[in-house]
């Protein structure tokens, strides 16, 4: 008795990982990325409120990075590059750490 699996690998999409994940790195605040990954409305929506004052595009920016981001159609992104995504992560990363230190100095310095 042989069971045979068949391993369906799920549709990816015509959009580029890479581009996606540069538009939302410094483009995030307009919802480029949104637009270019077939999100009309939420990219409209994020244009108009700064990328959703900035939360929306950090979420957004943390799931390109761990690559649970889909296009509209609900595809996969076009050339995951998991080493960008780990620098991306860790610029990230140590930017909310720069940050929490700088906000931490100028509190104790007034």
């Amino acid at each position: 008795m042989s069971m045979d699996y068949e391993i369906q690998q799920a549709p990816k999409s015509s959009r580029s990982y890479i581009v996606t994940l540069l538009l939302a790195m410094f483009l995030s605040g307009f919802g480029i990325h949104r637009f270019y990954t077939g999100y009309i409305l939420i990219g409209i929506i994020q244009l108009l409120t700064a990328g959703g004052f900035g939360i929306w595009a950090l979420i957004d920016l943390i799931a390109l990075v761990m690559n649970s981001y889909r296009d509209a159609e609900g595809n996969e992104l076009e050339g995951h590059n998991a080493g960008c995504a780990m620098i991306v992560g860790i610029v990230l990363i140590i930017s909310f750490v720069m940050g929490g230190i700088s906000t931490m100095l100028s509190f104790f310095s007034h």
